[in-house]
């Protein structure tokens, strides 16, 4: 599975747990769901492009340096370092290194919602 504005941004799924009862916001409520988790790998200079998800993601750094970057924030995050996601945050994810970053990551995904929805830069 690939995605991005940066030629060679790869995703590979590593596993899905199934029959999951999921929090998801707004009102905290429960809904059937799957957890997956993923390897990201992200070529030096290149980005996801602009994007969110409907449900948390957490990940953490295994190689390279990621600029998490959303409207209002800018994070960097280094080898070793996690990083949270909130649902329904529009940001984009760079290799701002000269290597390529590995990102490890689990995310729950909704029953009936993308994983990730493409969206415009701010």
């Amino acid at each position: 599975m690939t995605w991005g504005s940066g030629a060679g941004v790869e995703l590979a799924e590593l596993a899905v747990i199934d029959d999951c009862r999921l929090t998801v916001p707004p009102g905290v409520g429960r809904a059937d769901g799957v957890v997956r988790s993923f390897v990201a790998r992200i070529p030096p200079g290149a980005s996801t492009g602009w994007h969110r998800h409907d449900a948390w993601q957490t990940g953490i750094v295994a190689r390279g340096r990621l600029r998490h970057r959303t409207a209002d924030v800018v994070q960097y995050h280094e080898p070793g370092q996690v990083l949270v996601e909130a649902p329904f945050v529009d940001h984009e994810a760079t290799n701002a290194s000269d290597e390529e970053l590995v990102l490890v990551f689990v995310a729950a995904q909704v029953d009936g919602c993308p994983l990730v929805t493409l969206r415009p830069a701010p």
